[in-house]
C-alpha cells in the first residue's frame, strides 16, 4: 500500500499523513482475499458459499481486506449494502467498528490509483 500511496496525485502533507496512518496500524498475517464483492461468490444448490477469484489474494490486516469491499460497496452506490457488510463483518471477527473505518482513508487512497477517473474522484474526497 505504500508503493500505491505515493503514487496518488494528493499533495505531499496527504501522502505522509495516510503513509503515517499506515506504518501506526497494526500488521497481521491473515489470509486476504483482496477483491472480496457478491460477484465473487458463488452459492451452491446446497447452500454452501463458495468464494472464487483468488487472484489478489496477499498476507496481511483482514480490516483492511474489509475497509476495501465496503468502498467497492459504496463506488456502485449502495451505501446500505456496505453498512450492512460492515455490520456484519464487524460482528463475525469481533473487529470494532472504528478499527476498519481508520482503514477506508488508506485502502482508498491506495485503491484510487487504480481506479477510472470518477471512481478515483470518489476514493478521494
Amino acid at each position: 500500500m505504500q508503493g500505491k500511496i505515493s503514487q496518488t496525485d494528493l499533495d505531499a502533507t496527504t501522502r505522509y499523513d495516510l503513509h503515517t496512518r499506515l506504518a501506526g496500524m497494526h500488521t497481521h498475517n491473515k489470509v486476504c482475499h483482496g477483491d472480496f464483492r457478491p460477484s465473487n461468490i458463488i452459492i451452491g444448490n446446497d447452500g454452501v458459499n463458495y468464494v472464487i477469484d483468488w487472484a489478489h489474494v496477499t498476507q496481511g490486516n483482514g480490516a483492511a481486506d474489509a475497509a476495501r469491499t465496503y468502498l467497492l460497496f459504496c463506488l456502485r452506490g449502495d451505501q446500505k449494502l456496505a453498512d450492512k457488510y460492515l455490520d456484519l463483518f464487524c460482528k463475525k471477527t469481533d473487529t470494532a467498528k472504528q478499527y476498519v473505518q481508520k482503514w477506508l482513508p488508506i485502502v482508498a487512497a491506495s485503491q484510487s490509483v487504480k481506479g477510472n477517473p470518477e471512481e478515483r474522484d470518489f476514493l478521494l474526497r
